[in-house]
């Protein structure tokens, strides 16, 4: 009997080993998944991180663009009776080239080294362009001018570079114009004497997006 007892406390006690060494590990089981499950959740939130910090600057990079298509395609309106001295914006189609132009002066002059007078007089007409668009552009893409007596519907277009080209006191605009450069030069033109001009990028029967035209009497005219 005696035997039987010290048996079953042989047993109980193994049994209250078993317990309690099962009762260490699962607070060791719990804390390595817990470390686990902290470590997937700062992985997580480090992707989460990294797409907003993308998602933000893609989103920047987008509105920076827009904000510059926005300014380039701001529609301005035309610049009508301007005076010599002022300056005007000029937009021409289809590409939407933007610049500035500016009348410095205009003068007479009665006879050209190698050309023929058809009018009464040739007008010299001095301007400053410059680029004030985003793109680099070539001379050759400015709008052609006109001048017109007010009292004429009818525009004269100017004489073409190669018959005054290497003339030394004509100055062409040539070569490109990156943006914000200037270029100043001359056009010339066979015209009748008359009270009042108009000079003009861009007529209204012209397809052009924004033009400018400059008022001036003889009297200005040097």
């Amino acid at each position: 009997m005696k035997k039987n007892s010290l048996l079953s406390m042989f047993l109980v006690l193994i049994i209250c080993l078993i317990l309690a060494a099962c009762s260490d590990d699962k607070p060791n089981e719990e804390t390595e998944q817990t470390g686990e499950e902290q470590t997937e959740t700062d992985s997580n939130n480090t992707d989460t991180s990294n797409e907003n910090t993308q998602q933000e600057s893609e989103d920047g990079t987008a509105t920076e663009e827009k904000d510059e298509e926005t300014s380039n395609d701001e529609y301005v309106e035309h610049q009508l009776g301007l005076k010599i001295g002022e300056t005007g914006i000029v937009v021409s189609s289809p590409d939407k080239l933007k610049y500035e132009v500016t009348l410095n002066e205009v003068s007479y002059r009665d006879e050209l080294e190698n050309v023929s007078l058809y009018g009464d007089t040739f007008v010299l007409v001095d301007v400053t362009v410059k680029n004030v668009d985003d793109r680099a552009f070539d001379a050759t893409d400015i709008f052609e001018p006109g001048l017109r007596a007010v009292a004429s519907d009818e525009y004269k277009v100017p004489i073409g570079s190669e018959m005054i080209q290497g003339i030394s006191d004509i100055q062409m605009i040539e070569g490109e114009l990156t943006p914000s450069d200037t270029k100043t030069g001359n056009y010339v033109f066979r015209i009748e004497k008359a009270d009042n001009y108009n000079f003009a990028f861009g007529i209204e029967s012209d397809q052009i997006t924004t033009r400018a035209e400059w008022e001036f009497s003889e009297g200005e005219v040097k």
